[in-house]
This record gives structure tokens, sequence and C-alpha cells, in this order.
């Protein structure tokens, strides 16, 4: 819980007002939603790659149930060690938010993940998240840091 606080107040402190830009175009904050759908459609099309081609060479996750992975190296090497693949996984942004500078943003909305469980059963599984953007020199967006987490209750025993 206070990774996600200190993600939220990274975030209101680096975008400032929730207004966009005097001089940036309206449609900023759809372009930026443009971009986490392209990032979707990239990871149903090339898999792990087309998913880990959105991530800034410095970019960090927030694993459930895990410390902190920072680089693109490590998220390489924890998704090689767990296996990870968005293969089923798709999102839906539900807004978006854009930097006074234009330099960063963010994206939040809900996702839903079909695939099989252990038993080799159908499986669900919703949650929502939240992925910080970052502007490149070439004017594109990579990934800076993303958390998501599921729609599933706690377990009674979990604090």
């Amino acid at each position: 819980m206070r990774t996600v606080l200190a993600v939220a107040c990274m975030l209101a402190a680096a975008l400032g007002s929730a207004q966009a830009p005097k001089d940036s175009k309206p449609d900023g904050r759809e372009a930026l939603k443009q971009v986490d759908l392209e990032f979707g459609r990239a990871a149903a099309r090339d898999g792990l790659a087309g998913w880990l081609a959105y991530h800034a060479a410095d970019s960090v996750i927030f694993p459930t149930g895990g410390p902190i992975v920072a680089g693109l190296d490590a998220i390489k090497a924890l998704y090689a060690r767990s296996g990870f693949t968005p293969a089923g996984l798709s999102w839906t942004p539900a807004g978006a938010e854009l930097a006074a500078s234009g330099e960063l943003g963010y994206t939040y909305g809900t996702w839903e993940w079909r695939g099989t469980d252990r038993d080799g059963r159908p499986a669900v599984e919703r949650g929502k998240y939240l992925t910080v953007w970052r502007r490149q020199a070439d004017g594109g967006w990579k990934l800076a840091a993303d958390i998501g987490n599921t729609d599933a209750p706690r377990p009674a025993s979990t604090p």
C-alpha cells in the first residue's frame, strides 16, 4: 500500500494541475490513451516482445507479492523466471492525464485476463492498472512505471 501511495504522490507532484496545458492540443490525453491501446495491440500481436517494446530501459514495475523491479534487464529476468506472458491479457484505458510540460503522463483503466487455471479449467481475472508514460527524444512514449492489481477480494486472513 505504501508503494501505491508513493507512486500516487510522485504523480501528483510531477503532474501538478489536472488541467490540460494551455499550449497543448486538446486531444493530448486521448493521444496518450491511444498509445496505451497500441501497447495492448502490440502485446496481443507479438507477445512478450511486443509488451517489452513499450518499456523504457529504466522502467519500473510493482509485481504482486514481490519487490519493486527496476530496469528493463531486471524486468526481463523476472519474466523469464516467472514464465510471464501477456497472452490472454487485455485492457481498456479509462482516462489519461498529461503534465504541463508534455514530458510525462499517465493512463489508468481496467484489465481482464482470460486463460486457464493450474488445473486446466477456463479462468478469468479482472483488475485495474496505472501506467506512467515518459516522452522520448523521438517524440514517442515509453512506459516508465506500471502497476496493476486484481479485483478479487483478499482472503480473510490477509491484513
